[in-house]
C-alpha cells in the first residue's frame, strides 16, 4: 500500500503542480500561508517564465554550496528556469540550532534548501547519495558513493529538467579539498557529456525521459577568480521587490540557519563570477568573450513568448484585469496547437491571478488515522470583476480514500462572491504513516534506497502533499484549473492565522525512552523506561502495551485505555540486567496491542523551526542498549553548558551522572566551585552570549581548583582568546576523519588514561563518523598533547586532546568528536570522557595560581 499511495500521489500531480515547481510563489511552503492571487507581481512573473524558456542548472555536493547570487539572478532578474541539484542532503554536517544529527539533519537542511529555492526563485533537485562526513579524496568518496549510481541520478535530472547551460561549482581536482566537491564536479562534466548519449543509462527512457544536450559548461569561479572569463552582475534591482539581485541572494543563503549562513543584505555594486569550460552553441563567442550566460543560445521567438513579453509590457496595478481577456484567448490557442502542459499551466496560473480567482482547502484536523473520515472544505472566491462558471470541485487524494469528484451543474459564480463545498474523505484501514519518500526504505550503505519510488519523484526534496483541492471553472471560453495544497488551519491569539499540512499519523503512537542507553555493567542492575502512548483518534482505543527483548526476561505488560484523540499516557517499565553480562547489545522495543489485536510500535516525530517547513519521520519504539564495563567517577555535581547539536549532557545523564545545565542566570550567579567538574559543549562559544560573557568566572573557577573541559570549539574562541593558554585552530582546520584511525597515547601514565577507566585499544572502536575536528595546531608549552592521531597518508596530528594546569586548577581542550560518540552510545568514549572529568580529583589542587598566556 505504501507504493501504490506514493504512486498516486504522483500521477495526480498535474500540469498546475508541474507549474507550482517552476515558480517559486506556489511552492509547498507558501502554500502554509494564508491564500491569495498573488497580483501584479505574480502575474509579472509568470509572463517573464512565459517568455524565457532557457534553462540552468547549477551543481554541487551539499546544501549551502550553491550559487544563490547566480539562481536569484537568472530566476527573479532574467525570468530564466534555473535549479540547483544539490547531490547529498548534508547529513554529515553539524547543526547550529538544533540537536538533528545525521537523517534529520538531512530533513532539515533539504528544507532549508527549499526555503531558500523559495526565496530567490530556483528549483531544487536531489541525487541519492547520503552525506557520510568529511573525506579527504575522491577516491574515499567513490568508496561510500558508487560513481555511477551518482552519474545516473545527475543524467536523470539533466534529462528531466533540459538545461541548456550546466554550471559546475566544484572542479573535479584535488584544489576543491573536500572529496565529495570532488566528486561533485567530475560528475558535472561528465553529465554534460553523457546526457544526451542515447546509450548511456538507455533505462532511464523508461521513465520517460529522452536525451537532452545541453550547450554550455561553465565553472564557478568564486574560489579561483584568476580563471575567471564571465563575470554577472548581481547589484542591479529587481523591480518587483525594489531589492538587488545580490540581497535576494543572501536572503536566500541566510535560510541555511543550521550552518550558521546568516548574510548580511548589503546594497550596491555586486557580481558573481564563472569559467567557461566548453561551448557547444552555434554562436558563441568563446571564453573571455563572451558578455552573458546565454550569449550563443538563441531567446525563444516563438508566439507565446512574443504575446507574454508583450502583455508585460501593457499590464499594470489598474489594469491587471484586462490581462484576462487576453490571456484567456492565448490559452485556447495553446491548447489547440498542443503548446506544453508546462506552458499552458503557466498560461492558466497568470489568467487565473489576472482574474483575481483564489482557491483554498482546510482539513477539519492535522492528524487523520487509518479507517477514519476527514472533512476537506473548498472555499473559491471570485474576487476579480469578471463572472466565471465553476464546472467541477474534487478533492485529489492517495489511492483508495474515497474521494470521487463533486461534479455540479455549471454554477456561474458573479464578481465578489464565493462557493464554500465541504467534502468527507473515508480514509482506507491500510493507510501509512506520512513521511519523506527516501526514508519509507533502509539506507543501502550510504545511498537512499529509490527502488520503489515514483519516476516523478525521483531527485525532489519531497513528494507532493497527501492532499489537494482542485476547482475547474471556465471564463471568456476557456477553462483552467486552480489547486492548492489542504491545510489544517487554526488561530494563534499572538499570530494569527498558523497552518499544518495534513499528514497520516497512527492511531496509537508509541514512543520508548531512552531510545539509546549505555549502561554500565559495574552499576545498577535495573534502569527504568519509559513508554508513552498519544492517541490520534476519536474513538475510544484500549489495550496492552508491553517491552520486548531477544534473550532478557521482560517485565509483564502494563493496560492502557483512551476515550479520545489528544490523550496520552507515560508507563514506566523497570529491567533488571541478566546476572553476569558484562558486555551485551540488545534492541528493546514497546509495541502497544489493542483488544481488538491491532499493533503499533512507532512514532511520528517533526523537524520544525519557523523558516522550513515541518517535516514529519517516523520512529520505531525501539531502544538500542549497550551492557560495557564502565566505571563512574564519584562525583557531586558536573556543571554543563549545552552546545550547538549538543546531546552530550543526556548521555552523561543517562550513565548515572549528576548533571545540572547552567543557563545564563547560573553562569552569572551560581556558585561554581559546587561543581567538580564543569563541560562547554560543542560551539556553545557561538551558541550562548551568557557563556562569552562570563568566560572569566570559568577561568576563575579552574584557577581555584575546578575542572573545565571545552569540547571542540571553531574560530570565535581562537579570536576571543577564550582559553587560558594561548591555542589556534588552523584553517582550513584540522581533522581526523577516518573514524577507525589509529591513535597513539603520547602519554600513557598520564591520569586520563588511568581512572577510573584504563584506556585500551578497544576504547577506540565503534566511533561514528570522524575521530574529531577542529583540533589546535599550535598550543602554548602550558598545555599537554596526549593523543596522536592522522587520516591515512597525512602527518600526525596532537592537537585532539590539549590538558594544562592552570592555578590550582585543570584545563582541558579537545577537538574528539565526543557529540556524536556519546549520543551514539560508544563505551570508550563514556570511558575517556569520564576519566576526563575526574581529572579534578586526580590532579594535586595545592598547585600555584599561573598567570595567564
Amino acid at each position: 500500500m505504501r507504493d501504490t499511495v506514493l504512486s498516486s500521489l504522483t500521477r495526480r500531480v498535474g500540469t498546475a503542480l508541474a507549474a507550482c515547481w517552476v515558480l517559486s510563489g506556489s511552492t509547498l511552503a507558501a502554500q502554509l500561508t494564508p491564500p491569495a492571487s498573488g497580483g501584479i507581481a505574480r502575474l509579472d512573473q509568470l509572463l517573464q517564465r512565459l517568455a524565457e524558456q532557457r534553462r540552468v542548472l547549477v551543481i554541487a555536493a551539499h546544501p549551502d554550496d550553491e550559487d544563490t547570487r547566480l539562481l536569484a539572478l537568472l530566476s527573479r532578474g532574467y525570468g530564466a528556469e534555473a535549479a540547483y541539484l544539490s547531490l547529498s542532503r548534508g547529513e554529515g554536517g553539524q547543526n547550529l540550532i538544533g540537536d538533528e544529527l545525521g537523517v534529520t539533519l538531512g530533513l532539515l537542511r533539504s528544507q532549508e534548501l527549499v526555503a531558500a529555492r523559495t526565496v530567490d526563485g530556483a528549483r531544487q533537485f536531489f541525487t541519492r547519495a547520503y552525506d557520510f562526513g568529511y573525506s579527504r579524496s575522491l577516491d574515499e568518496t567513490a568508496r561510500f558513493w558508487p560513481p555511477d549510481s551518482i552519474l545516473k541520478d545527475v543524467v536523470r535530472v539533466v534529462r528531466r529538467f533540459r538545461p541548456h547551460v550546466i554550471l559546475s561549482v566544484w572542479s573535479g581536482t584535488r584544489g576543491d579539498r573536500h572529496g565529495q566537491h570532488q566528486m561533485a564536479g567530475v560528475v558535472a562534466r561528465q553529465a554534460f557529456d553523457a546526457a544526451d548519449d542515447a546509450a548511456v543509462f538507455p533505462e532511464l527512457g523508461q521513465e520517460g525521459l529522452v536525451p537532452w544536450r545541453p550547450l554550455k559548461l561553465y565553472r564557478s569561479t568564486r574560489f579561483d577568480t584568476a580563471a575567471t572569463t564571465l563575470e554577472l552582475a548581481t547589484g542591479r534591482l529587481d523591480p518587483r521587490t525594489g531589492r538587488s539581485y545580490h540581497q535576494i541572494a543572501m536572503a536566500s543563503r541566510s535560510q541555511h540557519r543550521s550552518q550558521d549562513m546568516g548574510q548580511l543584505q548589503r546594497t550596491g555594486p555586486a557580481s558573481t563570477r564563472m569559467q567557461l569550460v566548453e561551448d557547444r552553441s552555434e554562436d558563441g563567442e568563446g571564453p573571455g568573450r563572451e558578455r552573458d550566460i546565454f550569449d550563443g543560445i538563441p531567446a525563444d521567438t516563438s508566439w507565446i513568448a512574443v504575446f507574454a513579453d508583450s502583455l508585460r509590457g501593457q499590464v499594470s496595478v489598474s489594469r491587471i484585469a484586462e490581462a484576462a481577456p487576453l490571456l484567456a484567448g492565448a490559452l485556447r490557442r495553446a491548447k489547440a496547437l498542443g503548446v506544453s502542459e508546462e506552458r499552458q499551466a503557466l498560461l492558466e496560473q497568470a489568467l487565473a491571478v489576472s482574474a483575481g480567482l483564489v482557491v483554498d482547502g482546510t482539513a477539519d484536523r492535522a492528524g487523520v488515522v487509518a479507517g477514519s473520515e476527514l472533512e476537506v472544505t473548498v472555499q473559491f472566491y471570485n474576487g476579480g470583476p469578471h463572472p466565471v462558471t465553476i464546472e467541477q470541485i474534487s478533492v485529489s487524494a492517495p489511492s483508495g480514500w474515497g474521494a470521487p469528484p463533486l461534479h455540479r451543474p455549471a454554477t456561474s459564480l458573479e464578481p465578489g462572491t464565493e462557493v464554500w463545498q465541504r467534502l468527507t474523505l473515508a480514509v482506507p484501514q491500510d493507510a501509512v504513516p506520512t513521511q519523506p519518500y527516501f526514508l519509507q526504505r533502509e539506507l543501502v550503505e550510504s545511498l537512499y534506497d529509490w527502488s520503489r519510488t515514483p519516476a516523478e519523484v525521483k531527485g525532489e526534496p519531497f513528494q507532493p502533499p497527501l492532499l489537494q483541492v482542485a476547482v475547474r471553472v471556465s471564463l471568456f471560453g476557456t477553462s483552467l484549473t486552480l489547486t492548492r495544497e489542504v491545510s489544517y488551519r487554526y488561530r494563534d491569539q499572538a499570530v494569527g492565522e498558523l497552518r499544518r499540512p495534513v499528514e497520516v499519523v497512527p492511531r496509537i503512537e508509541v514512543r520508548l525512552e531512552p531510545d539509546r542507553l549505555v549502561w554500565s555493567s559495574e552499576g545498577p542492575r535495573e534502569r527504568g523506561f519509559t513508554v508513552t502512548l498519544l492517541h490520534n483518534a476519536s474513538e475510544p482505543t484500549a489495550g496492552e502495551v508491553g517491552i520486548e527483548v531477544d534473550g532478557w526476561s521482560v517485565p509483564a505488560g502494563q493496560r492502557f485505555g483512551f476515550t479520545g484523540a489528544g490523550e496520552s499516557q507515560s508507563l514506566v517499565f523497570t529491567l533488571a540486567r541478566p546476572v553476569g553480562v558484562r558486555r551485551s547489545d540488545v534492541t528493546l522495543r514497546a509495541v502497544a496491542r489493542t483488544d481488538e489485536g491491532a499493533e503499533f510500535d512507532r512514532a511520528i516525530r517533526r523537524v520544525a523551526y519557523p523558516h522550513i517547513r515541518p517535516t514529519p519521520w517516523v520512529q520505531l519504539a525501539a531502544s538500542q542498549v549497550r551492557v560495557a564495563p564502565i566505571s563512574v567517577p564519584q562525583l557531586r555535581a558536573v556543571g554543563y553548558i549545552r552546545g550547538a547539536a549538543d546531546r552530550v549532557p543526556e548521555a552523561l545523564g543517562q550513565i548515572g551522572l549528576p548533571v545540572e545545565l547552567l543557563d545564563a542566570n547560573a553562569l552569572a550567579r551560581t556558585d561554581l566551585s559546587r561543581f567538580d567538574a564543569v563541560v562547554v559543549g560543542s560551539r556553545a562559544y557561538e551558541t550562548d552570549s551568557a557563556l562569552v560573557r562570563h568566560n572569566h568566572r570559568l577561568l576563575d573557577y579552574v584557577e581555584a581548583g575546578g575542572l573545565l573541559l571545552v569540547q571542540y570549539q571553531q574560530y570565535q574562541f581562537v579570536r576571543g582568546e577564550y582559553a587560558p593558554y594561548s591555542l589556534s585552530i588552523g584553517f582550513p582546520h584540522d581533522r581526523v576523519t577516518d573514524q577507525t584511525a589509529a591513535v597513539t597515547i603520547l602519554e600513557p601514565q598520564h591520569p586520563a588514561f588511568l581512572g577510573p577507566n584504563r584506556i585500551r585499544e578497544a576504547d577506540w572502536d565503534g566511533w561514528p563518523q570522524e575521530r574529531g575536528l577542529y583540533f589546535a595546531r599550535t598550543w602554548h608549552g602550558a598545555y599537554t598533547a596526549l593523543l596522536e592521531m592522522a587520516d591515512p597518508g597525512m602527518s600526525p596530528n596532537r592537537g585532539s586532546l590539549l590538558v594544562a594546569r592552570y592555578g590550582a586548577g585543570t584545563y582541558v581542550y579537545t577537538g574528539l568528536s565526543f557529540f556524536r560518540a556519546l549520543p551514539a552510545g560508544v563505551p570508550g568514549a563514556y570511558r575517556l570522557f569520564l576519566n576526563l572529568l575526574a581529572l579534578g580529583s586526580a590532579e594535586p589542587r595545592n598547585g600555584r595560581p599561573a598567570g595567564r598566556r
